[in-house]
Formats: structure tokens, sequence, C-alpha cells
């Protein structure tokens, strides 16, 4: 272990709860629970493999501490029941002996942020949902009030009986508890509403009931929002104002995060974000409460380490890095941190699986909450494998197939590993898809996968004919259409505008193509502080990002004054720029240094199409069957791969 990292690993305590590391697995909704909502198989598996993977605390995704207070989770199993604990008590016989602590997040109704009929769903007042504004909350009277501060001590006494060694109380992201300590959407007039104290007063009462029944050493965290970043939500004054209340009600530890339905790009920040961006937050909390302080959004352990030299925070969050390695902890403590598959935040399997009413699962790693289905086991007779194509789903079939035992050769036609996720990778937003890209080499290189570069494979190539299976991922290139001037000098194709022609972009640049490479592109020009203008055929740009990152993005090309023009097409490029017509019929001509095309890519299905003809077993995976996000290509390469015996 490297000196920088030997803090992060040194004994400390919540209350007088002792933990091995300052390295705590974020609580996050997985949508793998069995049909009455209680822990399955394959979430057992999935945390007893985080476990395993030295982290110091697990806290359990969100727990329903009732299922009468909110008609809308009646079909769900809740603390008390014997589905809920029977399965509790699984979950904490499988991880103990990893000296990993086991936390239960208790968490109410969603309230405002649920989905039901019109006055269905309990909040403080009467507000619109945010999912449709059109239905209302009902208030809750204070009988009801009264119910959840019960539930919450009902629901702590089984988790702790249960064999969990602390509970979390979840007031976060606009939640029912979160709306309670709000004013935007608490309107009450008694003494749940009004003042800062007021509104605190339910978290507070919640805090004292469980304190009550679990006794003085059974530490209580506390999960809450220090800024909602939209106007009319709490701003950290306000937050730090009800911490010194939930400090003195006997909160032992404080769980940080930020944002709410309206700014989901704070709750599962992407990588436009950077490393750390809630970081400041922890820094103000820690001013007003002895208590730890935990802090999460895109914490690694590099910038976990630097933040705690500094004092900055307690522990450390990790949620989507440890659901792309499991076991990042204990690759850091063994001193192999560049082994560390990272979390690339792009959101599309994780969150964006969520949304989709799908499993959680990663872009970059297939085996989550299927840890024991997809293993790789070592077989008994190696194969020789052909993969054609050294992009990153190339590179993730080597390393499966590798990893399995296999022979494994790739052959890349250019003089350089990565494919497009190399040029990807230039923006210093994207450190973390950089990073990946060297994990994939680096793996390719320790297995000892042998790697042809400047080998260009068709159907008749010699190559092949040896090779007991064949893996074709030649991905695709990028589309040129038939437009008046595209061949000019100064029309750089996005991808050489990364690499290869870097140095030849000019000040005053126009990218033609608003899909997320060109915004991505433009992004990084801006940056840079290039003069940048996107024209898109279509009425808005990035339309085929991701939900979230979507947000970040175009917040992100607003704060560096990038242009842009949509619903325009390109009618001609000369030396001087383009000419464009819009949609209400107006020509117009704009002066640019630079354009760069980015027009999207083509599959390079016919090349691959030949191949398999001739070679019935090959499997084609990633951009040459269809175009997708990295997380597609990674994912068919790893099945694949995982499939050949």
């Amino acid at each position: 272990m490297k000196p920088k990292y030997q803090k992060l690993f040194e004994r400390s305590h919540i209350g007088k709860m002792p933990l091995m590391n300052k390295i705590v697995m974020c609580p996050m909704t997985s949508n793998a629970w069995n049909a009455d909502g209680s822990l399955s198989d394959d979430q057992i598996d999935y945390y007893e493999e985080r476990a395993r993977g030295g982290v110091g605390m697990i806290i359990l995704e969100g727990q329903y501490i009732s299922s009468t207070i909110d008609a809308s989770l009646a079909s769900m199993t809740s603390s008390g029941t014997l589905a809920q604990s029977v399965r509790w008590v699984l979950l904490a016989e499988r991880i103990r002996g990893f000296g990993t602590k086991l936390c239960n997040q208790l968490v109410i109704g969603p309230g405002r942020n649920g989905m039901g009929a019109d006055g269905a769903l309990p909040a403080p007042s009467e507000v619109p949902l945010f999912f449709d504004p059109a239905k209302k909350t009902y208030a809750m009277t204070k009988d009801q009030i009264q119910a959840i501060v019960k539930a919450y001590a009902d629901a702590a006494a089984s988790s702790q009986s249960a064999g969990f060694d602390c509970v979390e109380i979840h007031a976060h992201g606009g939640y029912l508890l979160d709306s309670f300590m709000m004013k935007l959407w608490n309107h009450r007039t008694d003494e749940y509403g009004g003042t800062i104290e007021n509104m605190a007063r339910l978290p507070v009462e919640i805090v004292k009931a469980v304190r009550e029944v679990v006794g003085p050493d059974y530490p209580i965290i506390f999960r809450m929002v220090a800024q909602h970043h939209f106007k009319g939500g709490r701003t950290l004054e306000e937050s730090l104002e009800i911490i010194k209340m939930l400090d003195e009600a006997g909160v032992d530890a404080f769980d940080i995060d930020a944002g709410a339905y309206e700014t989901w790009d704070w709750m599962f920040p992407p990588a436009y974000y950077g490393d750390a961006p809630s970081l400041n937050d922890s820094v103000a909390i820690k001013k007003v409460t002895e208590k730890p302080v935990m802090i999460t959004n895109n914490i690694t352990m590099d910038n976990a380490a630097d933040a705690f030299e500094k004092g900055e925070a307690d522990f450390f969050m990790v949620g989507r890095g440890l659901i792309a390695d499991p076991y990042m902890v204990r690759k850091t403590l063994e001193g192999k941190e560049e082994e560390i598959r990272p979390c690339i935040r792009c959101n599309e399997y994780c969150i964006g699986g969520y949304l989709k009413g799908k499993r959680v699962s990663c872009s970059v790693n297939p085996q989550v909450f299927q840890e024991k289905v997809f293993k790789l086991v070592k077989t008994d007779s190696p194969k020789k494998i052909a993969v054609i194509g050294g992009g990153p789903g190339g590179l993730e079939a080597a390393r499966v197939a590798a990893a399995k035992g296999h022979e494994v050769t790739i052959y890349e036609k250019t003089d350089k590993l990565g494919g497009q996720i190399a040029a990807a990778a230039t923006p210093p937003f994207k450190t973390q898809l950089n990073k990946f890209l060297d994990y994939l080499i680096l793996q390719n290189e320790k297995l000892g996968v042998k790697i042809r570069m400047n080998t260009e494979i068709d159907e008749n190539s010699i190559e092949l004919e040896s090779a007991d299976e064949i893996i074709v991922a030649i991905g695709a290139k990028p589309f040129v259409p038939p437009i008046p001037g595209i061949e000019n000098d100064h029309v750089i194709e996005v991808i050489d505008a990364h690499l290869a022609r870097r140095s030849e972009v000019g000040n005053k640049v126009i990218l033609a193509g608003g899909g997320l490479s060109g915004c991505d592109c433009a992004l990084e020009l801006a940056m840079e502080g290039k003069n940048v203008t996107i024209i898109e055929m279509l009425d808005e740009v990035a339309t085929n990002a991701m939900v979230i990152n979507r947000i970040a993005l175009l917040k992100k090309l607003a704060d560096y004054n990038v242009q842009l023009m949509t619903g325009c097409k390109i009618l001609k490029l000369d030396k001087h720029g383009v000419s464009i017509e819009c949609k209400d019929g107006r020509t117009l001509e704009l002066k640019a240094d630079t354009v760069i095309a980015s027009f999207g890519t083509r599959s390079l299905k016919d090349i691959a199409g030949k191949i398999c003809e001739k070679h019935p077993t090959a499997k084609v995976i990633g951009d040459c069957v269809s175009i997708g996000q990295v997380g597609e290509a990674v994912r068919s390469a790893y099945y694949a791969a995982w499939a050949i015996d």
C-alpha cells in the first residue's frame, strides 16, 4: 500500500462502533429484490462480494419501515415482518466474517417523489407530485406523523435484533422526511412547519425515539441533503442549522449527499462534474459538528486520500465505484490500485437501468447482481481465440477469454489500442474513461494476451485459419454525408479533432452535428477557451445522451458559452465556414476557422458479415452489430467471451 492511502486504512469509529477503514458503500436501490420486496439471493451475493472486497461498512439499500402508512407500499414487506427479518439475518451472517460493518437504511415512503393516484401519497402538505404535477399529495395528520416516529423506532429495534451493526435514517432527495425539512414542500402552520426548528421536529423526534429503543451505544446515522441546488431548495445554511439540532438529538454520524429529483445531476453526478463535487459541503458541516461526516459523489481512492489528509471529511461513501469494482478497497490495500476497474460515471446501467424498471447493472461490470452466474472459471480445454479489433469491446473480450484460460490474440489494424474510446477519453471530464482504457490494456498484458498491431483482418486472413473461436469487434467508421465542401482541409472529423489533427483546430470552431460526441468535443474545446458553435438538424442537442448526463452537459455547455443552433441544416462548407438553412427558411453564413464533422458512425456490418460467412463460429459484438455507448460494447464482449467453454 502506498503511503498516501495509509490513513484511509486506520481503524476509526462511529460512536462506539469500530470500522476497519474509512470507505463506506453507499445505499443504492437495485430493483433486484424479491417480488415481495425482501432481499433476494442475488442481492445477498452482491453485498457479500463487496464485503469480500474489503469495504469498511455497507449501508443496505433502503428498507421500508411500514407498508401501511403509505398505501403505495402495501405490497412490500417491511421491518418487523418475518419475510424481511429472515433475509436480513441471512445477509448479516454472510458478511460478518469479512470484518465489514452492516448498516440498515430505514426509509418511509417517497412522498411527492412517488407515483400514485391524486391524494394517495402522504406528505407534510398538499403539493404537486414530481412525476405528475396534475396530482397532489395529501397533508398528513399529527397522528399519522406520530405513526412514522413509532415505525422508525420499531424498525430500528428489528434491525438491531437481526444483526445490523447500526441504522441509518433516510431523509434524502425530496423523499418524505426531506420534504418536512424544506419550505417549498412544507406549508404547515403547526409545530411541524414554519420555522427551521419546527420543520426539523419530525426528524429530531425520530432520532430520539430510535435512540430510546436501541440504547446509548448503538450508532444512528442520518442521511440528508446539504443543498438541493435549485431555486427554492434547501440551502447549505439551513442544513447546517438542522444538523446542529440532529447532533444534539443523538445522531452519531452524518451521511451527506446533494440534490433532489429536480436536480438529478447532483444526486448522480456524471463525468462532467469531475471528482468529489460535493466535498465543500462536508468542509462546512465539519465546522458545526464534531460527529463524523460521510461524503459521497464521485469519490475515488485518490481524492478520498487527499481529502482525508486535509481534514475535509471523516468517511467516504462510494456507490457506483463499488458497483464497477467490488474489490477497489482491497486492491488499494494490496498496492494494486492500477488494477481497479474504474466507474466511468456514465449512469447508463446503474441509475439508467433503475429508471427503466430494470435491475441495476454496470457498463464496465456485467457481473453485477449476477456474481455467481457470470463468475469466470478456468477452462479444462483451452482454445485459441482470435479477437479482431482492439477497441473497448475487443479488449474486454480478450480479457475475459484469457481470464478463463484461453490463448488469445488481438488483431488491431491501427498502431493504437482503444478504438473510439481513445478519442472520447481526451476531455478533462473523461479521466475515468481514460483510466478504464488503461485498465483494459493492463489486464490484457498481465493475462498474456498477444497483441498484433497494424494488422488488418478480413475473411481471407490466414491468421483466422488456426483459431478455434473468433470474436469480431471491428467497430464502426465515421459517417460522411455528401455535403459540398466536406472534403476541405479545414473540415476535421471529430475523432481526428481529438487525436491526430488536434493542433489544427482553430479558435473559432463549428461543430457540425450535435449528438453526444459532438457536444463533448464542443465542451472540451470551449473549456480551452475556444469560441464554439454547434449546428444540429434536430430541435435539441445530445438527444442520445442518458437523461441525467444530458442535464449536466447542457448546463456545462451554457457555462462555457457554447452557442447551440438547432433545427438547422448544413447546406455547404467552404474555406470561410458553413452555410446553413434554419427551420424558419432563413439561410445564414457562419464564419469558422475549423469545422468539426460529427455526423455519427456507421457499423462495419459488411466486413463482419463476410467474416461470419466464412467462419460460422465467429461472434460479432459491439458497434459492428449496432452503434452504442461503451457499455454496450463491453457487455456484449463479456457475454460472448464468458460463453466460450
